[in-house]
């Protein structure tokens, strides 16, 4: 079994609000304040009209356009703004920002970096630098805006956070944990936090650690679907199988991954020696997704064990056509040939065992710890 990650680093949150020349007072500014943004764009675009060289005026329409959805006209907007004032930090930041939403890459760094680059001393700023770099696999680069955000804002949950996630990538599961707890002690409900640092405690052995910090997730957010399945992964480790089966049910229940549960729950009836509940549960993984790779050759070691030749061939006969490179699916779809007396065909299978296992061996494990990577991953 595989744990479930969180999908994707944490993105720092932002607050669009209107730009702030203290010897302007613009009525548009209270048109925003009561979200209605055509009037308050309305009022700025009156207020330009007397006199354009007001970057603060673009940069109040630039949050309006932000806010009503028009993403372009708000780029447009604080392109304006930093035409008219070239060291305006705030909208260098949220064209970073808006930049960023509409996906545009290349220019979002160029922005990011001019950003820093006027305002060092800006934390928003280095974290979502350091976004960028990870998107660009550049993670010496990533860590460092990271640490200089912490350095600028010691209470960068959101820095900690992508922290761990690098440490955790790299398996440096400690470092990983001890940057999640500086997350939680700035905020004791981040949800992902707890659930990240349950993983890393899962990776590290320490599974009563694991079970207490996703079970906090839950208190925190019942909603939060992939926490069941690791739990009821983590309960099946101990051996508690029971409760690694309420787990696993109650993950069906908030879950649109059905496929991978029902194969976690297979495994769990397997291990109980339940093996008629184990089929169905099979069954109904690979009825989800048929791609599955571990639901079919479980099936076929239990029609094997059962003697239940033909069936077992079949299922080891999906896997392999699924990957030719499974070495135990050919050699357990020999013993069934075998048992059938079909020696040729056993033969041939053995000698497929010994070819793929020289290539590339993929051993059924029934566990194995993961490595930090969002999903589940059933299939190998």
């Amino acid at each position: 079994m595989k744990l479930l990650s969180v999908a994707g680093i944490a993105l720092i949150l932002f607050t669009c609000y209107c730009g702030h020349a203290e010897d302007i007072a613009v009525v548009g500014d209270k048109y925003f304040d009561k979200g209605q943004w055509d009037n308050a764009i309305g009022e700025y675009e009156k207020l330009l009209s007397k006199n354009k060289n007001q970057p603060e005026v673009y940069y109040k329409m630039g949050n309006a356009y932000y806010k009503k959805g028009n993403l372009e006209k708000a780029i447009e907007a604080f392109n304006t703004a930093i035409q008219l004032k070239p060291d305006y930090a705030d909208a260098y930041r949220r064209l970073s920002e808006v930049s960023m939403e509409i996906g545009a890459p290349e220019d979002e760094m160029k922005l990011c970096l001019r950003e820093v680059q006027k305002d060092p001393n800006n934390a928003d700023a280095h974290i979502r630098l350091g976004l960028l770099y990870c998107k660009r696999n550049n993670f010496d680069e990533a860590k460092r805006e990271y640490e200089t955000t912490i350095g600028l804002d010691s209470k960068n949950t959101a820095a900690y956070f992508n922290l761990g996630v690098l440490c955790q990538d790299f398996n440096t599961h400690d470092k990983a944990i001890e940057m999640y707890k500086k997350a939680i002690e700035i905020s004791p409900n981040y949800d992902k936090a707890h659930y990240n640092l349950g993983i890393a405690y899962y990776q590290t052995g320490h599974l009563e650690q694991a079970i207490s910090e996703y079970k906090r997730v839950i208190e925190i957010n019942p909603n939060y679907t992939d926490v069941y399945v690791n739990l009821g992964i983590t309960y099946f480790v101990k051996g508690l199988y029971n409760d690694a089966l309420d787990a696993l049910k109650k993950a069906l229940i908030v879950s649109l991954n059905t496929a991978s549960i029902r194969y976690y729950l297979g495994n769990v009836y397997n291990k109980m020696d339940k093996l008629d509940k184990a089929i169905v549960e099979y069954k109904q993984a690979v009825e989800a997704n048929s791609k599955l790779v571990a639901p079919h050759y479980n099936l076929g070691v239990i029609y094997l064990r059962k003697k239940m030749t033909d069936m077992a061939i079949s299922e080891f006969t999906k896997v392999i056509t699924i990957d030719h490179d499974y070495a135990d699916a050919y050699l357990n779809r020999g013993k069934a040939y075998e048992l059938k007396g079909d020696r040729a065909n056993a033969q041939n299978d053995y000698n497929s065992y010994k070819h793929a296992k020289s290539a590339f061996a993929r051993v059924y494990k029934e566990e194995n710890v993961s490595t930090y990577y969002e999903g589940s991953n059933p299939d190998k």
